[in-house]
């Protein structure tokens, strides 16, 4: 950009003596300014190099006297060869440049790099010379890599209409000599002279034209103002985007220029006003001197540099993002030597940037890969530009630390790799992160046990191998007796330490090739490949009970409970896992059925209790066709609203009233859920919709919805339909989830989530706190409730432990604006102590019990007829 700025001054200081000597102007070059002027100026003899003419800057810059320096070939002066000088014109073609970069020796041998503008004019005897004009960029070289320039050769064009204009002129001295002697001499003369005269004239117009071509050409604008600062003329690119500026002032070209009074040759950056738009500009003023050096105006070069300020804080923008990024960054050269890093990789490695330049980034081989894993690493980038992974490197210190890298291969103008640009992170955190994670996702986190969905995993392989293998594969159920009865008495913190020591003496008696799990509360499982003799099991399991029924010392507490225990084999009482931790179970309930403190085998006795399952199966698959299923509502009691939440029931002529508790995991095991599911759905909104017509009051209603629901349908379709075909908006309906939807983890029940939330129904997580992920789902899901579990609920407010936990709930729950209901509410003490923390909602036997559509429409008519503070605290159980 500066050496374009002082080419374009250099030009405009031409075309300043131009308008000064108008047709007066000598056949040759004005030697004052050429002598003057601060750039440094040499006219050359284009055949042979003959410095022929050199002006003073010319010879301070380049350490040579005038006359020394005159009487040397530019070629002593160049360091390029022949074949340099032609592939610089080359590249200075291709990329539009009107100046060439060459490298100069100075008298005291140092080299400098210069741009040279040349221009080519005729001195006298009609003899061709260069005009160059020579500026050091040394020092933009170091600093600069774009340089823009005009796109014009205005110098060059200048400077032969100077020597044009000045023959014109010559000659028209020459023939007003002429004319004395014609008229002096005859008439015939006269005639001849007029006639030179019309010539002199044409070919005066003519440069005159192309002085205005020259004037027209340049992008930027020129405008030329008179000495009252008024504008004069102006070139087309100004005429074109500032309209009619000629007459105009230049403080009205300019608005709002401050630095207008200011201006000079030197350019000066500002912001102003044109045509009504700001601009940032690069203006310059030059004045006009005439053949008595007095000023008679001024031209004034504006130019845009929108583009270089945005390539200059675009340039700050990546210089500040490579510094302060917190990813280590290393560039290296095609040779893979290190070139450059930041801060960060600094921070990360330990290396400073004098300790690596110039190495390779083998410097932090951990040894941990081998040299095919570098292979397919530069194979990848050769092949694609990019390569992406792990990689474990090591610090200055020596600790080996693993990284996430990305290293993207630069290419040049032929498609070679010019360098290489890498970036890493330390992922060591993330990793212990996700060995955290995974051990949270698989074991228990009280006993460190392997939970249910390890335990699962593990089954599967096991079995596959069984199969494979065509052994006995042994299940075992075990689960604590009289753990409650501990747990109540001695309080949850000595029921965990008994479930952690429970836990230990189990693992202690199986093999290291067996798989020992929890399952939840105070089930514990067993899974036992190669178990080939029925004996060894009888064994293994009388150790276990055995160890179960010691006593257990906790914190200066005695406590006692043994284990009943439930044992199947594949592949003699089932093929697929299902079936055999379903027959496990079903074994482990008989033991408990024959006296607890001991184990019994899955028997042909328990196939009948498996037929009698398969009769409740064949009965439910008749349930809703037989209209046996209705549902009950519990009411939801808060301050501002009213709600009920909507409870499947069953009642079978031969079966009796079913608990929900065992039908319901049936129906999702048969994919019964699905229909019944919506069946549940469609009844809860009419019944709202019908209360809410009748009373006018802003009921909601809570449907519970299982996670086989979200994985074999689109839960929020079906929403979508039911309510329009109800007619009950969507804010009235919520529905309760647990947290197997959640730890599902799937997209599909993530956006389903996300839609029924833009819809506006409400979305609840219900029994909140019994999990072991609760705090991350109100992180990643839209949910806008939570309920409290019963079962920190119950000990309400004489728990200590309890009180604490429902407070930090509720607490956390208004952070993140979470509406809070508490189940199991019974008592008025409990109630009160859940008002006192601002619990938005209750639900329990205290206000009350589930009951049908016209139990709740009396309920809703009671609390209407009640104060505002009796209808939260009086008990209207049923």
């Amino acid at each position: 950009m500066k050496i374009t700025t002082i080419v374009a001054s250099s030009c405009i200081a031409i075309l300043a003596s131009l308008f000064a000597m108008g047709s007066e102007a000598a056949s040759s070059l004005p030697m004052s300014a050429f002598e003057q002027h601060s750039a440094v100026m040499l006219i050359i003899e284009p055949k042979s190099g003959d410095i022929v003419q050199a002006n003073e800057a010319a010879a301070q810059f380049y350490g040579y006297d005038k006359t020394q320096l005159e009487t040397m070939q530019i070629q002593q002066i160049n360091q390029f060869s022949a074949q340099q000088v032609e592939q610089e014109r080359m590249s200075a073609l291709s990329e539009g440049r009107n100046y060439f970069i060459f490298q100069h020796q100075l008298a005291n041998d140092e080299v400098r790099t210069v741009s040279v503008y040349s221009a080519p004019f005729r001195g006298a005897q009609d003899q061709p010379l260069l005009l160059s004009v020579i500026q050091d960029i040394s020092t933009q070289r170091s600093l600069e890599q774009d340089l823009w320039h005009y796109q014009s050769n205005l110098e060059q064009q200048v400077a032969l209409q100077t020597a044009e204009l000045k023959d014109a002129n010559t000659v028209q001295l020459i023939l007003l000599g002429s004319v004395i002697a014609i008229l002096a001499g005859s008439i015939l003369v006269l005639v001849m002279f007029t006639l030179r005269l019309r010539r002199a004239k044409r070919r005066t117009d003519l440069q005159k034209n192309r002085f205005s071509a020259i004037f027209n050409a340049i992008g930027d604008y020129l405008i030329y103002t008179n000495s009252s600062n008024v504008v004069a003329s102006a070139n087309q690119a100004a005429l074109r985007d500032l309209g009619s500026i000629q007459g105009r002032p230049m403080a009205f070209v300019l608005e709002d220029c401050p630095c207008l009074e200011a201006l000079g040759a030197e350019p000066i950056e500002c912001q102003v006003t044109l045509a009504g738009q700001q601009r940032d500009v690069e203006i310059s003023k030059t004045p006009v001197l005439d053949s008595a050096g007095v000023q008679s105006g001024s031209i004034y070069l504006i130019q845009d540099i929108s583009k270089r300020l945005a390539d200059e804080k675009e340039q700050r923008l990546a210089s500040t993002v490579f510094a302060t990024t917190s990813e280590g960054v290393l560039v290296s050269n095609r040779d893979n030597q290190i070139q450059m890093v930041n801060q960060a990789f600094t921070d990360i490695t330990g290396f400073s940037a004098e300790e690596v330049l110039g190495n390779t980034p083998s410097i932090f081989n951990s040894g941990r890969h081998d040299a095919a894993y570098f292979a397919q690493l530069y194979d990848a980038l050769s092949a694609r530009g990019h390569w992406e992974g792990e990689i474990w490197n090591k610090r200055k210190n020596g600790e080996v630390y693993p990284s996430w890298l990305q290293v993207s291969a630069v290419f040049d103008a032929s498609g070679e790799i010019d360098m290489y640009v890498a970036l890493f992170n330390d992922i060591t955190s993330r990793k212990r992160n996700e060995q955290l994670m995974w051990q949270q996702a698989n074991f228990d986190n009280l006993t460190g046990l392997a939970n249910r969905h390890h335990y699962h995993t593990k089954f599967d392989l096991a079995l596959a191998q069984a199969k494979q293998k065509q052994t006995r594969l042994a299940v075992c159920f075990i689960d604590l007796d009289r753990f409650k009865a501990v747990n109540d008495t001695l309080g949850h913190h000595i029921g965990d330490q008994l479930l952690v020591e429970a836990a230990n003496r189990i693992r202690e008696c199986t093999r290291n090739s067996d798989t020992v799990a929890r399952l939840g509360g105070d089930e514990f499982a067993l899974l036992l490949p190669d178990m080939a003799k029925i004996s060894d099991m009888e064994k293994l399991a009388s150790k276990v009970l055995h160890v179960l029924s010691e006593p257990f010392f906790l914190e200066g507490h005695e406590a006692f409970v043994s284990g009943s225990m439930g044992i199947t084999f594949y592949p003699d009482d089932g093929a697929d896992r299902k079936v055999l931790l379903r027959n496990a179970d079903s074994a482990m309930y008989k033991a408990k059925d024959h006296g607890r403190n001991c184990f019994q085998f899955f028997t042909s006795a328990m196939h009948e209790h498996a037929k009698a399952r398969s009769a409740l199966e064949g009965a439910l698959h008749r349930a809703l066709t037989n209209r046996e299923l209705y549902l009950a509502y519990q009411p939801i009691v808060g301050q501002q609203r009213l709600g009920c939440e909507a409870l499947l029931r069953w009642h079978n002529p031969q079966l009796g009233q079913v608990s929900p508790a065992d039908f319901v995991p049936i129906c999702e095991e048969l994919g019964l859920i699905i229909t019944i599911g919506e069946w549940v759905l469609y009844q809860a909104c009419a019944q709202a919709k019908s209360w809410i017509t009748q009373t006018g009051q802003s009921l909601f209603v809570s449907v519970n919805v299982s996670s086989t629901q979200f994985k074999r349908q689109d839960i929020a379709s079906l929403v979508a339909k039911v309510l329009k075909e109800t007619g009950l908006a969507a804010e009235a309906l919520t529905l309760e989830i647990t947290e197997t939807v959640l730890a599902d983890n799937s997209g599909h029940i993530q956006r389903q989530l996300e839609t029924l939330r833009a819809m506006g129904v409400g979305l609840a997580i219900d029994d909140f706190g019994t999990g072991y992920s609760s705090l991350s789902y109100l992180k990643r899901f839209p949910l806008s409730k939570l309920k409290i579990d019963r079962a920190f609920i119950r000990d309400l407010p004489d728990d200590e432990e309890d009180r604490a936990l429902v407070s930090a709930i509720i607490s956390m729950a208004g952070q993140l604006h979470l509406t809070v209901i508490a189940e199991g509410v019974e008592t008025p003490a409990q109630l009160a102590f859940l008002q006192e923390l601002g619990c938005d909602y209750t639900q329990g036997f205290l206000h009350a019990k589930p009951g049908d559509a016209a139990q709740f429409e009396a309920f809703i008519r009671d609390y209407n007829a009640l104060p505002d503070t009796a209808a939260e605290s009086t008990s209207l159980a049923r």
